[in-house]
């Protein structure tokens, strides 16, 4: 029998191949999973009623889908059905709490027929009018057209409790006096996001340095994850002001929703092309510092949808495996 004092010490550090090879096999993974990448994020996006929870919720999918497969001993079949599984299982892990509170049912009928047009027009309110498993169900059915069994499997419940959850949903969906209560997260300090685009088109790593909290986190979503302020200089910040040179950037703090953003402007150094938007930042701050910044170059989904939002021309540069 095996007992702690037969196992080997703790290692302090893992040795380089071990994350390596992480990585070959993830890029392998994601390359394998590119051509469902768009439909994931639209599915993500009806489910959550945000871009940016969308694009978390995808990336939180594509995570738990690699751990899942190399658990596996089988061959995944249908993998966009798979992979909206485990999304939806993510989404309601997420939005569950330990104890909720009993709601009483509304008990108004829905329309024996929903009208498709009509649901798929109002998914833009799912997120705030819908209970979530109530929400998943109407997406599952009314956009994606699933049977009512599987939809009823990926839920871990009964056909008949699909069946309550859509009745309730569509109705709330259909109530001509139904009112939206959008929850919002607290805003970023302006300012700080205002002196970060300025140190950005300044060309100025010392001054965007300054500007982060020491133990900050910048996120280049799909793609890195840095801790502290010393890390996050040297990697994201160098990176952009230092190594991308076939680009000129510019910086501008836009409002999307009510919540500033910080638009990464880029023209071609050899002006082979015109100005575009390449990448928007995220900022989230605490005593007028970033505690938190979240880079969207490698999510063209989102990047395409908040530019025709805003108006704005974008390019985009796939999800850089």
């Amino acid at each position: 029998m095996t007992t702690r004092a037969d196992l080997p010490p703790a290692p302090d550090v893992l040795a380089q191949p071990v994350p390596a090879a992480a990585q070959v096999a993830r890029r392998e993974f994601l390359a394998a999973l590119e051509p469902l990448r768009g439909e994931l994020f639209r599915y993500c996006r009806r489910l959550t009623g945000s871009v940016w929870d969308a694009e978390d919720l995808a990336q939180e999918t594509l995570a738990r889908a690699l751990t899942r497969a190399a658990q596996s001993h089988q061959r995944v079949e249908r993998p966009m059905a798979w992979l909206v599984r485990i999304a939806t299982n993510a989404y309601l892990d997420q939005v569950r709490r330990p104890a909720p509170l009993p709601v009483e049912p509304d008990e108004r009928a829905a329309p024996s027929v929903a009208d498709s047009v009509e649901v798929r027009e109002a998914l833009a309110e799912v997120a705030t009018l819908l209970a979530p498993q109530e929400r998943a169900a109407v997406v599952l059915k009314d956009v994606f057209d699933l049977p009512l069994r599987e939809i009823a499997v990926m839920l871990s419940t009964t056909e008949g409790a699909v069946k309550a959850a859509l009745h309730r949903g569509r109705g709330r969906l259909a109530d001509p006096g139904r009112t939206v209560a959008r929850a919002r997260r607290t805003a970023p300090d302006r300012g700080t996001l205002e002196a970060l685009a300025q140190a950005f088109t300044a060309y100025d790593l010392a001054g965007l340095t300054k500007l982060f909290v020491q133990d900050a986190v910048s996120d280049v979503i799909g793609m890195a994850h840095e801790v502290g302020r010393d890390e996050i200089a040297a990697g994201s910040l160098h990176h952009t002001l230092h190594l991308e040179d076939s680009v000129r950037w510019r910086a501008e703090v836009r409002d999307l929703d009510g919540d500033p953003l910080v638009l990464m402007w880029a023209i071609p150094a050899d002006g082979s092309g015109p100005e575009a938007v390449e990448d928007i930042l995220r900022a989230e701050t605490a005593d007028g510092g970033i505690t938190h910044l979240r880079w969207y170059y490698f999510c063209p989904d989102l990047l395409t949808e908040v530019g025709e939002r805003l108006g704005v021309p974008c390019r985009t540069h796939g999800h850089g495996l």
